[in-house]
């Protein structure tokens, strides 16, 4: 995790990004994500950051300004063949949501999916 040196948030309290409550709804979540939102927004591994929490499946804290509700829904639409337009700035395969490096172009399906497409 080479980027996190790199992370505008590295010199922050910790605790901004870890609120006390669970509850996504909450007035406290609220507004630690507010605190942390130009922190993020001016961050230059914010993808990064959203990327290794989607990746790793991080169910706590703030990461790139997204809560924990925010990440599953992201995971549910990558999974259903929509892309995040921050997290999946890559091509990604219309059918499987892989991921691919460039030079695919964005709706040509992965060779796995290629191979299975008669």
């Amino acid at each position: 995790m080479r980027w996190q040196t790199r992370a505008a948030c590295r010199d922050a309290d910790p605790e901004l990004f870890f609120p006390p409550s669970e509850d996504d709804t909450s007035t406290i979540v609220a507004r630690h994500r507010m605190a942390v939102a130009p922190i993020c927004q001016g961050c230059p591994v914010a993808t990064e950051c959203l990327r290794w929490a989607l990746d790793t499946g991080q169910d706590y804290g703030l990461w790139a300004a997204t809560t924990p509700t925010d990440r599953r829904a992201i995971r549910r639409a990558r999974l259903a063949g929509v892309p995040d337009p921050v997290a999946d700035s890559d091509p990604m395969c219309p059918a499987c949501s892989l991921l691919f490096a460039l030079p695919a172009v964005d709706g040509e399906l992965c060779p796995t999916c290629r191979e299975r497409t008669p």
